[in-house]
């Protein structure tokens, strides 16, 4: 499906973010020449899905000021279509929803979020709103910071569509996503704030999963239905995978079984934790499952990590979803690729990468011989980012195989190449009829077989070239709704805006501005993956 330029717009901001929040990338400029620090505020939708341009679903904001009392006015950006922040005032005086005075939580009731319907409808249903917080102190300072504020817009035509099945216990199912109203906080200790700790915490989500379904799943992934932010520094805890199982052997990882400790009778191979709202990182987590290990003696792995589940050296032109980035010192950021005359070009980080053939190899998803052989560059002149110039050693697959004892058992022949994934979701409060949708709709685009939209994610089919298969419907007795005919085109109505007592005050921006377990990946790497900064969102996607 085609996803216009707003879409990849967001996208692109919510990976800059994501970077900010772990600290590998400077945040975005602000309101004021101080930033608002993340760590004295967090905010909450509720509910945190909605319909699109419905007058009728409205949400409750919160921004909840931390550690200071010097905050006179609070804003959040994004709240009406306008050229600029489009900025709506929050209240902390008992008016527009907000229960107590005085007490540093701004509110604004009865919120409507801005929506095209026929833009959500165009890009599967489904689309993430984000705002930006923007504070006046008491001493008339204006600032803010960029590091979002984020909720679920769903299309109308989805209202009624997904049938849920109640398990009992807060547990719910639709065709497509698993459901857990954690409301004794067994999943997560709280929400939005949780110590989510990777590798050591969130097994009780895939418990419950298995306690009513059979052990069917090769993958299983928990997604909060609202966004969860780190108790430390209130940045939004970010992706990571955590592997649980591994029977391939001679592709550098240990085997091993901690199946049972997530409640899986032996099937499951790793666990992931994705954040809220959409699934940029899914494929690289997904590609943990067998690495990058491989190599590692020969120099292949970057030396930063672990010999389970690591990244290519950055010096490397493996590519692919699982290489590190090199940072060029004038600014550049991107993964070498090779010409084929003994020069490198730099792939720019905000490509749409397929899986490079070492990386479909430890999948098991080509044989040997087309793997070509690694580079790893000495000394790189990136003067000319087309035409790399460098020493270099070539590592054959030979040369891989011999180091790691042989070639992949099981082999491409015998290999797994279709793969089924758990959604899970998971909140403290009840989930409404859009949330339902929300997450069957998000659920069921990781079964795409369309090629990438121009920005940032890579299908998981179209990444393994039509090589491999993932399919997220449950297997319960109800209908897949998405089986039937194709609902109804949305008709066209206009955005919807926000009314408020007052205009709201804009603010000029300025012009510049855990350790894991041994089996555990954390995209505090992910910087290395996709480092997109707000200046590359309107550039286009090279040939």
């Amino acid at each position: 499906m085609k996803r216009s330029p707003w879409f990849r717009k967001l996208t692109t901001f919510g990976f800059a973010l994501t970077l900010i929040v772990l600290g590998l990338l400077p945040a975005l400029p602000a309101a004021a020449d101080d930033e608002f620090p993340q760590e004295n505020a967090w905010s909450r939708a509720t509910p945190s899905i909605v319909w699109c341009d419905d007058p009728e679903s409205t949400t409750t904001l919160e921004v909840h000021i931390v550690g200071r009392n010097d905050v006179a006015r609070v804003w959040i950006t994004g709240l009406v279509w306008s050229d600029d922040e489009g900025r709506v005032e929050l209240y902390d005086d008992g008016t527009h929803g907000d229960p107590a005075a005085g007490d540093d939580v701004f509110t604004l009731g009865g919120v409507v979020l801005p929506c095209n319907p026929d833009f959500v409808e165009g890009q599967g249903g489904y689309d993430r709103w984000m705002g930006m917080l923007r504070v006046e102190l008491d001493n008339g300072t204006q600032t803010g910071n960029n590091y979002g504020i984020s909720a679920g817009v769903v299309h109308t035509d989805y209202k009624g569509v997904f049938s849920v099945q109640d398990f009992g216990s807060g547990l719910s199912a639709t065709a497509y996503a698993f459901f857990i109203q954690d409301s004794s906080y067994e999943v997560m200790d709280g929400y939005p704030i949780a110590s989510v700790t990777c590798g050591k915490s969130n097994f009780m989500a895939y418990r419950k999963l298995y306690s009513v379904l059979p052990d069917a799943f090769d993958f299983a992934m928990v997604m909060p239905g609202l966004q969860i932010f780190r108790p430390a520094d209130l940045a939004e805890n970010v992706p990571y995978d955590v592997l649980v199982s591994n029977s391939v052997e001679h592709i550098g990882m240990d085997i091993m079984d901690n199946t049972a400790e997530f409640g899986s009778a032996g099937r499951l191979k790793s666990a992931i934790y994705h954040s809220f709202g959409e699934l940029s990182i899914f494929d690289h987590e997904v590609a943990h499952t067998w690495g990058a290990a491989i190599g590692q003696s020969l120099g292949l792995i970057n030396e930063d990590w672990d010999v389970n589940q690591g990244h290519w050296s950055e010096m490397t032109d493996i590519e692919g979803q699982l290489g590190a980035y090199y940072f060029d010192p004038s600014g550049a950021i991107g993964h070498f690729a090779y010409n084929g005359d003994d020069t490198w070009r730099l792939i720019p980080n905000y490509e749409v990468e397929p899986y490079s053939p070492l990386e479909l190899y430890i999948m098991g998803l080509i044989p040997p011989e087309e793997v070509p052989p690694v580079h790893i560059l000495n000394a790189p002149n990136t003067t000319d980012q087309s035409s790399i110039a460098a020493s270099y050693q070539t590592v054959t697959i030979d040369q891989i195989i011999q180091a790691e004892g042989g070639p992949r058992s099981p082999t491409y022949a015998e290999s797994q190449k279709d793969f089924t994934l758990a959604f899970i979701v998971t909140q403290d409060l009840p989930y409404n009829d859009a949330a339902y949708a929300y997450f069957s709709l998000l659920a069921r685009s990781l079964e795409t077989t369309d090629p990438p939209d121009g920005c940032c994610s890579a299908p998981f089919f179209w990444a393994t070239g039509g090589r491999a298969t993932l399919t997220s419907l449950l297997p319960l007795d109800m209908p897949d709704p998405l089986a039937q005919p194709e609902l109804p085109a949305p008709s066209e109505t206009p955005f919807t805006q926000v009314e408020t007592e007052e205009s709201p005050v804009i603010i000029s921006p300025t012009e510049e501005s855990e350790a894991a377990s041994p089996f555990c990946f954390s995209s505090a790497l992910m910087g290395l993956l996709v480092v997109p900064v707000l200046w590359v969102v309107l550039r286009k996607k090279s040939a």
